[in-house]
């Protein structure tokens, strides 16, 4: 009575009350704690901190209640406030709930057009999204109208990508990022009942969620009941997921109401002190054991029948406390929901029933359509049923107060009639949906008609009709990206087909068949495509019919990492299609045979062969989609056979005319000219195969196009400039649904950075993100190239103590269990190289010896990857060669710098002057060529610094170092060895210079004593040197200690 004293002392006001009844929207369920949990979380989450909420309970505890009372502090902050919902009965329509939330958003926007908030997100949306904010707008219609422009239509938009439900994911992520990046209010989701949200739905989340950056005003709230979800729900998984992310989780459970708060609640309720209401909260309290929604149900009908009412004389509440107690009730809310329907009029008992067929809400046209087709009567009875207050009316939606209302008025009904029902229902609203083209009004009558299942559309209908209509439905749910809805709809359409169809109805069957397996593949159910796809080769009637099934088993090998199995099962198809391939070829075959294809392709100029005559052959364009695939899978377990592939693919491009994937095979041929020593060449047919990207609209293909031509373009232009290309690859092949080319491009490009010498704090940070973004893809194939590249960064700056899973010992015992002949070759290249660069003698010696065991020595495409590799083999060959005098490491050394020397006359000089300056003096140095060996690392350092390689340009300075103390001139070492400290701290690798610091010191004094040679000394510990330099003294410092010895 303290806390409110006014509730009572002020007089009630009788007329109202008598006349509107009990009222509720005023009452507050006491969750002040759960609430300012709640607010805490959204405090921190728009502060900068990602965070998410998730509010769980019983059903009726509240949690919506509490959800929207968090919305309205949000709204009265300045923040906004979106809400979706998800129902149990439309998870066949897919994104319901996310895409009706963020049409509410760009509505609000629209309506704002003068706004300068609204024009600002329209333009960065516009400069985002692009004309594929067509894959968007078929979800978010308020969309268009937002940007002003007429969206493109595409049919069969599914077909021009590698996924098209990735690549969703990733409009989705960067819509959710240009309305949060851009808004000057912090901006909160509200997704309710998420224990139904369709796995599509949920997988969206999940990347809005993961990729969620620290200055983004941006915060998620879900509610769910906690006892319809198992321990395996995808939410929980999501919810985990963004956890290991750093999203911040809030949880909040709700219980039902204890009988101290009931009484308090009753209190506020009725104006009386908690004491005159403690009888009748008792028996509240009893009867609905403290549940929220069964509680306010119960006093809204004991008011409406007069067991709890206005007293005119006593001026108060007053009620019977005997026929309460004494009145049986139902155990559940549920039961009370039902008994009160059963209460009802039969014609609004038969329209809650209707509306309860739909789940959780209607919209006004379907209940319309519903009165006109089937002569029901149905709006006046949902008037009746909403001033009973079961349902509520909102714009043109009619929904129930709770799910609790719905599921009792469904329960209502036995199960052959509710099949009945909404079988009758869907096929009245399957008719306008097509006349009109009202996707989702189509999603919905077709759902009904699944519900009813075949044996009631037998009654109404044959079963062919709704095949077909699943069919419809399944190609408008794949435009739209959601492969799980799709497929639900292709397997119920299976599920409608007779005995016989395959004979009966084979052009039904297959593309019914074939759509269901693409989206099995999708969406990773493989044991439904091993079943459907062998249904689909048993019954086809020609090989040709088995084709694009075909493809798919083939690709689902690959996805599952069974690289060799699919190269064997696409080998085998295209013998079927007569475009056999031989098994093995010779080096001098295979040169030959580039070198013949090359002569016809000087004869054709590129404006000719960008306006070639189109492939009309499918047999033939099916063969160039096998081969395509067979292009990369090679790459990993056969890289021989790669140029008898390219080759073929090049022979039937000239001789059938280009098909969509023959912008690869350019790209794959440049790569085998330019690898056999015509870099100009090779680098005509990268440009070729780019061009042709965009003339035959090959958007599925352009990540790994745009990977394939960068390789060859870092030959040719500055690597500075040529690695940026990577980041368009890495956007186009998101954009695509391309995981595995996207995670590539940004993987390469992150090695770019290195190997062009950006400061390593920005490499670091790179590496950084490109690690979080292939544990959020789950890409760890990828994951562990990148790894042992990070850990070489860490240790030159001297922070790989820092990270655990860089552990040396742990990732040499992964990448050994993995048993992958490329990753074996990256982390033992990376190996070498580190001990080199920190002068390990031993240990680079040891493992120069296993990477050249395990490098690939049949790659027939030339990549970047080879510059570094050659290089630093190179110099590590040349150092070996010196101590041991094994003429083996000569000859390498000299392979490996005439290689160098042929890139630097026929490509880019920017990137390979100085590297082949610097392995010629590491050669002359090897000889014995004194002087010449002097110009030629003259000639490194001055390439290096001019064309911006300072981290090359500090090694030229210390080989050159080694190599002038070496040879007795300690003044010009000196010099040399100060230059390549200064430029080791300028590059940011602080733990290379340390280590440099003390090796200087030990060299001067060691050289003072005995001709130790430099590698001797290179290979003695370096631990104890210091984490700081004093840059300015290191000369002098070294000179008084040498000085102090000869004294």
């Amino acid at each position: 009575m303290l806390e409110k004293p006014r509730i009572y002392l002020q007089d009630l006001d009788l007329s109202k009350a008598f006349l509107t009844g009990l009222e509720l929207k005023h009452v507050l369920f006491v969750r002040e704690k759960e609430y300012s949990v709640l607010q805490c979380a959204y405090r921190r989450s728009v502060s900068g901190s990602p965070e998410l909420a998730i509010i769980s309970g019983p059903s009726g505890t509240g949690k919506s209640w509490l959800a929207n009372r968090l919305g309205r502090f949000v709204i009265a902050n300045n923040g906004m406030y979106l809400y979706g919902k998800f129902d149990q009965l439309q998870q066949s329509k897919p994104f319901t709930a996310l895409a009706a939330a963020f049409n509410v958003y760009c509505g609000r926007l629209t309506r704002e057009e003068e706004s300068g908030r609204a024009k600002g997100v329209a333009l960065k949306l516009q400069a985002s999204l692009g004309q594929d904010a067509y894959h968007l707008a078929k979800l978010i219609p308020n969309l268009t109208s937002l940007l002003s422009y007429v969206v493109e239509d595409r049919e069969k938009s599914y077909e021009d990508c590698v996924n098209a439900q990735k690549r969703l994911h990733y409009l989705f992520c960067r819509f959710v990022e240009v309305i949060t990046s851009c808004s000057d209010v912090p901006l909160t989701l509200f997704l309710d009942d998420i224990q139904w949200a369709d796995e599509a739905s949920i997988s969206v989340l999940s990347q809005i969620l993961n990729t969620s950056k620290v200055n983004r005003q941006f915060f998620f709230v879900g509610c769910c009941r906690d006892d319809e979800i198992g321990g395996d729900h995808s939410i929980l998984k999501t919810i985990e997921k963004a956890h290991e992310f750093g999203v911040g989780v809030t949880r909040v459970r709700l219980d039902c109401m204890d009988i101290t708060t009931v009484n308090r609640i009753v209190s506020n309720m009725l104006c009386l002190c908690p004491r005159l209401v403690t009888s009748l909260s008792d028996i509240v309290y009893h009867k609905t054991k403290g549940n929220p929604l069964f509680f306010s149900q119960l006093m809204l009908s004991l008011n409406r029948e007069g067991l709890l009412r206005v007293s005119l004389s006593r001026r108060r509440w007053v009620w019977d406390e005997e026929k309460i107690q004494s009145r049986r009730l139902p155990d559940d809310v549920a039961s009370f929901f039902v008994a009160s329907i059963s209460k009802l009029p039969a014609e609004v008992q038969n329209a809650l029933w209707v509306l309860s067929c739909f789940g959780a809400s209607a919209d006004s046209e379907i209940i319309m359509i519903l009165e006109s087709s089937l002569s029901l009567k149905l709006v006046e009875p949902l008037e009746t049923a909403f001033a009973e207050g079961l349902v509520s009316k909102l714009d043109s939606t009619y929904q129930f107060c709770h799910d609790r209302i719905q599921e009792a008025a469904y329960g209502m009904m036995n199960e052959e009639d509710r099949c009945l029902h909404h079988t009758s229902y869907g096929f009245a609203l399957v008719g306008p949906s097509l006349a009109s083209g009202n996707i989702g009004l189509l999603f919905t009558a077709v759902n009904q008609i699944n519900l009813g299942g075949p044996s009631a559309a037998m009654v109404v209908t044959g079963c062919v009709e709704v095949a077909k209509y699943n069919l419809i439905a399944g190609k408008k749910a794949m435009e739209m990206s959601d492969f799980s809805s799709a497929f639900c709809f292709f397997d119920n359409g299976m599920t409608f087909l007779r005995k016989n169809h395959w004979r009966d109805h084979y052009e039904l069957s297959l593309e019914l068949f074939e759509l269901a397996a693409k989206c099995s593949l999708v969406i990773g159910d493989i044991v439904s495509l091993t079943i459907i796809s062998d249904n689909v080769i048993k019954c086809a009637r020609c090989f040709e019919d088995k084709l694009n099934t075909l493809y798919i088993t083939m690709s689902s090998l690959a996805y599952a990492s069974k690289i060799a199995e699919s190269v064997e099962s696409c080998l085998s198809i295209l013998s079927e299609l007569g475009e056999g391939l031989p098994r093995t070829i010779s080096r001098d075959d295979a040169v030959k045979k580039i070198s013949e294809t090359l002569l016809i392709l000087e004869g054709i100029a590129d404006e000719d062969l960008l306006n070639y005559r189109r492939c009309t052959s499918r047999k033939k364009l099916m063969a160039m989609k096998f081969l395509a695939k067979l292009e990369n899978a090679c790459q990993e377990v056969n890289p021989a056979l790669q140029p008898i592939v390219t080759l073929k693919m090049i022979k039937l491009t000239i001789s059938h005319g280009m098909s969509p994937v023959s912008p690869i095979a350019f790209a794959y041929f440049g790569g085998l000219v330019a690898n056999l020593g015509n870099v100009r060449g090779g680098h005509r047919f990268a440009r070729l195969a780019k061009v042709l990207l965009d003339t035959m609209n090959s958007p599925e293909i352009a990540g790994e196009v745009i990977w394939l031509t960068t390789e060859i373009q870092c030959f040719v232009e500055p690597m500075q400039t040529a690695n940026e290309y990577r980041i368009h690859g890495q956007t186009t092949a998101m954009l695509a649904g391309d995981i595995h080319w996207a995670m590539f491009n940004r993987l390469s490009y992150c090695i770019g950075l290195l190997w062009a010498g950006l400061k390593l704090p920005t490499v670091k940070e790179a590496f950084f993100k490109v690690s979080r973004f292939m544990r959020e893809q789950g890409h760890l194939t990828t994951l562990y190239y990148m790894l042992s590249v990070q850990r070489s960064i860490l240790t030159l700056i001297g922070e790989e103590n820092n990270r655990p899973e860089l552990d040396s010992n742990q990732l040499t015992k992964e990448v050994l269990e993995n048993k992958n002949r490329q990753q074996l070759t990256v982390f033992y290249f990376q190996s070498m190289y580190m001990s080199f660069m920190m002068g390990s003698y031993d240990k680079m010696k040891e493992y120069a010896k296993k990477y050249f065991e395990f490098s690939i020595k049949s790659w027939w495409f030339l990549m970047s990857n080879h510059i570094a590799h050659t290089f630093y083999s190179g110099l590590v060959s040349y150092q070996i060669y010196r101590e041991t005098k094994d003429p083996l490491w000569q000859q390498r050394g000299k392979k490996f710098l005439s290689a160098m020397k042929i890139w630097a006359e026929q490509g880019s000089k920017w990137n390979f002057q100085h590297k082949s300056y610097l392995l010629d003096a590491e050669d002359q140095y090897s000889d014995g060529n004194i002087q010449d060996a002097q110009i030629s690392y003259k000639n490194a350092i001055s390439s290096a610094t001019s064309h911006k390689f300072i981290n090359e340009e500090a090694l030229a300075c210390e080989l050159a170092a080694n190599f002038y103390l070496d040879t007795g001139n300690t003044s010009t070492s000196l010099e040399y060895y100060t230059r390549a400290h200064a430029k080791y701290c300028e590059w940011g690798a602080n733990a290379k210079a340390s280590s440099l610091y003390n090796l200087i010191q030990q060299r001067f004094l060691c050289s003072m004593k005995s001709s130790v040679s430099p590698m001797s000394m290179a290979s003695s510990d370096t631990s104890s040197s210091p984490a700081h330099f004093d840059e300015s003294g290191l000369e002098e410092n070294i000179w008084q200690k040498k000085r102090s010895h000869q004294k």
